[in-house]
């Protein structure tokens, strides 16, 4: 092939107490990106038509990053040109940088027949992250390249475990950073009580999925220690927007990510009352987010054309 085209999903990384470690891939939104080989020894893009304020440097751009340190691990003389066709709302906590740097690892794999193992492609573009979050992390990159719910177990090297997840029901409210990451803000200690309990939470999260309990899993990524009180200050009104949300039949809500967003987990069924709420809440506090309506989704990367 000369090209390709991709499509990854948006994930939510950190996924309640996982910080760093959980992410679980969603149904929609999604990205595609189609890329061309090309004899130019460079990574170029096209741009026309992308509704979202994408950089075309490639040092500043997650796909182009990733491909970077991609292309200087292998013995190659071609380039490639990356146009993204459809795309994830930018700085949003919705994982649009692991997407593209996913996607783009992926399709470089396949048109340069490179056989990469899943592990070797997550650790190759969990550097694109670089460019959105000043830190290389692969919960994002794994969940898009996976699909499904993805634990980090390693990162030195970087190797990540799958699960299959059920189709469990989530409301978000989407909205973009004001600021480009809140990395740094968050803390490099906690108090032992705390950890216990976040340790607590991760375990069941992960006995929820295991098990297919959806109100589980709400009641497991409804808490956390380490991500949540930080991301959540940019968020006005966020502890009577959470409040409001499980009032409304929401077994669970977190901030999505590294933020702006906010996800909701529910019964299939309370879904258009989760999202009313949200929508009433976020209105309540002078916010217009996009509400969306998704679920978790078992599909990762998967290719639409080759050419």
């Amino acid at each position: 092939m000369k090209a390709i085209t991709v499509r990854a999903p948006s994930t939510i990384a950190n996924l309640g107490p996982g910080f760093d470690i959980f992410a679980l891939a969603l149904e929609h939104p999604y990205i595609e990106l189609r890329m061309e080989l090309t004899g130019t020894k460079s990574i170029a893009f096209n741009l026309d038509g992308c509704r979202e304020d994408i950089p075309d440097d490639p040092e500043k751009n997650c796909a182009g990053l990733a491909l970077m340190g991609m292309f200087s691990k292998i013995n190659s003389n071609t380039g490639v040109l990356i146009e993204p066709k459809k795309t994830i709302r930018v700085g949003a906590g919705l994982g649009s940088s692991g997407a593209c740097a996913s996607a783009s690892v992926y399709g470089l794999n396949r048109l340069l027949e490179l056989d990469l193992s899943h592990n070797q492609m997550i650790e190759i573009a969990s550097q694109g992250e670089i460019a959105s979050g000043s830190v290389a992390h692969a919960d994002n990159v794994a969940g898009a390249m996976l699909g499904g719910f993805v634990i980090v177990k390693s990162y030195h090297p970087v190797d990540v475990v799958r699960m299959d997840v059920l189709a469990v029901p989530i409301v978000i409210g989407v909205m973009r950073k004001t600021q480009r990451t809140t990395r740094s803000f968050i803390p490099k200690s906690m108090d032992l009580a705390l950890v216990k309990e976040q340790l607590a939470q991760c375990a069941l999260v992960v006995h929820a999925i295991m098990k297919g309990d959806i109100e589980e899993l709400g009641r497991a990524i409804n808490k956390d220690h380490i991500s949540e009180p930080v991301r959540s200050q940019s968020i006005p009104g966020y502890a009577d927007i959470k409040r409001r949300l499980l009032d409304s039949g929401a077994y669970g809500c977190n901030v999505s990510g590294g933020g702006r967003s906010v996800f909701a987990i529910c019964d299939e069924g309370r879904t258009q009352d989760v999202a009313a709420a949200m929508q009433e809440a976020f209105n309540h506090e002078h916010i217009d987010p996009e509400i969306i309506i998704t679920r978790a989704s078992n599909e990762g990367i998967t290719e639409i054309a080759g050419e």
